[in-house]
């Protein structure tokens, strides 16, 4: 009894499935991703400014009461001044990122309070006005942290911060009181200052 030539058709049935399993693509390529990366509300970029506004104001509330209490020979209680607002300072920035959806919020956060830190102490040193150097120091810092958009510009930001900088410290120059209410409020919403003139005139 001599054989057939050839090999016996696949049943249609399983032919249909052994060729299913290569050409099906993986679920994670047909399933659309989150929106991780689409572009956040001016509210939410509002939201993340003003949240961290916050923070920064019971920070710096505490940095002055440890330079009162430092003027006062109360040295513990200025230490601990200190430590509380060294301990709000990744507590603003986490706000920040968080609340703004950056991408890397952890590194961001790790990044910025150190250098947040050390431009306060810094700037300080050379300008002895706690006030424009908490809103130079902190807002570069943020500049950093604010998660930006492809239209947004690092060096808006800064500009923005620099000018707010400066105003400060006149203010300083004028009614030094002012100046400690004011300092905390000038530094995050002059990043989403910028963001919005360049959104309103993007680079061509």
């Amino acid at each position: 009894m001599s054989r057939q030539k050839g090999s016996r058709p696949r049943p249609v049935p399983e032919q249909r499935r052994y060729h299913e399993q290569f050409s099906r693509r993986p679920r994670h390529d047909r399933v659309a991703t989150p929106s991780v990366t689409a572009a956040i509300s001016p509210r939410r970029r509002w939201g993340a400014a003003l949240g961290a506004t916050l923070v920064l104001v019971f920070a710096f509330t505490a940095v002055i009461m440890a330079i009162v209490e430092q003027d006062d020979g109360d040295t513990a209680s200025a230490s601990m001044a200190v430590a509380l607002a060294a301990a709000m300072v990744p507590v603003a920035f986490t706000v920040l990122a968080r609340v703004s959806r950056a991408p890397h919020p952890f590194r961001s956060v790790l990044l910025a309070s150190p250098m947040a830190v050390a431009g306060y102490i810094g700037v300080g040193s050379l300008v002895r006005d706690p006030s424009s150097s908490l809103v130079l120091a902190f807002g570069v810092a943020g500049a950093f942290v604010l998660r930006a958009e492809p239209v947004h510009r690092l060096s808006r930001r800064i500009t923005a911060v620099g000018i707010g900088a400066v105003m400060t410290l006149l203010l300083a120059l004028v009614a030094p009181a002012a100046a400690v209410v004011v300092a905390p409020f000038v530094p995050f919403p002059a990043l989403v200052m910028a963001d919005r003139f360049s959104e309103a005139r993007p680079p061509v």
